[in-house]
């Protein structure tokens, strides 16, 4: 049996549940400046941008202890350019919801960035789904 909320689920875009709102970061960025960013903002990874909003890759926690458990280099020198990693899953704002979440079932994906034109215009997580779900019943 369908429900009214499940209904209404089914005609939800990622659009309507991403978050805007998130930490980014810039090439240049020094190794120690990305640690601090993520420590504060609390979050493990961030994506980088380019001043025109282009993404360009994702730097995290993993590469910061990778790097620090043995490449030697002095992480004031290295910049996040130098550590970043792919940008990973991306959808586009428009995709139907269900569409994301047979993503994060079938691929074990714990985000998703929202990019349209090579633009990043939010995030959304597992939790983001959830939180519509809930607010949908």
């Amino acid at each position: 049996m369908k429900t009214a909320a499940a209904r209404a689920l089914r005609a939800t875009t990622v659009r309507d549940v991403m978050r805007m709102q998130m930490v980014t970061v810039v090439p240049e960025m020094t190794l120690p400046e990305l640690a601090q960013t993520l420590l504060e903002s609390g979050v493990r990874s961030a994506p980088v941008l380019a001043p025109t909003g282009k993404i360009l890759g994702v730097a995290s926690q993993t590469e910061l202890v990778r790097l620090s458990a043995g490449s030697g280099a002095a992480p004031e020198r290295l910049r996040v350019r130098d550590v970043m990693g792919p940008v990973g899953p991306t959808i586009a704002p428009d995709e139907p919801l269900p569409r994301l979440v047979r993503r994060f079932v079938r691929e074990r994906v714990q985000r998703a960035l929202v990019v349209e034109n090579g633009i990043l215009l939010g995030i959304v997580t597992p939790i983001d789904v959830l939180t519509a779900i809930d607010e949908a019943h």
